[in-house]
């Protein structure tokens, strides 16, 4: 745990549709090794053409101030709730290739560098959703945008500039998916699945209800609230290590501090040998990083379910308790 501790300060101190047979997602020591990069080393990549930062915060932060050349793609709307429905992915195939290489350039050759404000969630949910579809090379920047400042890097404003078009290839990696097919299984299957929430504790008991794109320019208001029949609830923020956005703190907590929450869940059944499925409102964010969370914690089988409750509530036939 001491040298898994170490590591993360020094560290965070690198359309066609297939479905290929990917190695299994590291964990620990090696998952912050390959998907954590610190701010000063982010910092040494601007400008490098293979190099393209995504900014996963909300447009209005973005045009405020974002890294230079920056390009940006908000977490929360890049699931489209039809697609959802159609191919049981945030944007079906095409889409995603599309919209990946035209929109972001980034091609399968792209070293990707997400960030947010430094809190977490926006980053994790654009790495989540670029490594879902099949590219290699992406990270999370430690610390976000708060540290990038403080360290007296520049920033630019406005709408940046759009990035030449490239092409890219998606590669679903269906072992970090779960599917609703999936959740209602684990529901009846305890045995074997651990369903966890991680949105605020308003959401999960069905007392506030927050809107999605159900496509592109549409945002409709879920119809439901409540949560998974037999969710257990653990907001985000007990794995953050930074959930003000702050300059020069962690995105995630130590894993000794991790290992603490973890024994606690331990009691309402969370153990390492099962599969443990996350989610929240719209997959990317929230649940992503508790994805990431638990896989630096050591956890091999975790997935997120990518419909979350924006699929879940405004189905009438699937089951909810509040």
């Amino acid at each position: 745990m001491r040298k898994l501790k170490a590591t993360m300060v020094a560290l965070a101190g690198a359309a066609a549709f297939a479905i290929p047979s990917f190695a299994e997602v590291p964990t620990g020591e090696e998952f912050v090794k390959k998907f954590i990069i610190s701010v000063d080393k982010a910092h040494d990549l601007l400008g490098k053409p293979e190099v393209r930062f995504v900014d996963g915060d909300s447009p209005q932060r973005y045009e405020k101030e974002h890294i230079p050349g920056a390009v940006n793609a908000y977490a929360h709307d890049l699931h489209y709730l039809k697609d959802i429905r159609e191919c049981g992915l945030p944007m079906c195939p095409d889409r995603a290739a599309k919209f990946i290489g035209e929109e972001l350039g980034i091609d399968n050759n792209t070293h990707a560098i997400a960030y947010d404000n430094g809190n977490g969630p926006n980053a994790s949910g654009v790495w989540f959703f670029l490594y879902l579809y099949g590219l290699d090379n992406v990270q999370m920047m430690d610390g976000g945008l708060a540290t990038w400042k403080a360290k007296g890097y520049p920033v630019e404003t406005g709408k940046g500039k759009k990035p030449a078009p490239k092409k890219f290839k998606v590669k679903i990696r269906k072992e970090i998916l779960a599917t609703k097919e999936e959740v209602l299984k684990a529901i009846k299957d305890k045995e074997h699945y651990f369903i966890l929430d991680a949105r605020r504790f308003q959401e999960y008991t069905g007392k506030a209800l927050l809107d999605a794109l159900e496509e592109p320019g549409k945002h409709i208001k879920v119809q439901r609230g409540g949560h998974i029949p037999g969710a257990v609830f653990a907001e985000w923020k007990k794995f953050a290590g930074n959930p003000k956005g702050k300059p020069n703190r962690p995105l995630f907590k130590s894993p000794k501090k991790m290992k603490k929450i973890l024994k606690k869940l331990k009691k309402k059944g969370l153990t390492p040998d099962k599969t443990v499925i996350t989610y929240c409102h719209v997959g990317l964010g929230r649940g992503s990083f508790v994805f990431a969370a638990l896989k630096i914690a050591g956890f091999k089988n975790v997935k997120v379910y990518v419909g979350s409750w924006d699929e879940w509530g405004n189905d009438p036939n699937l089951p909810i308790e509040k």
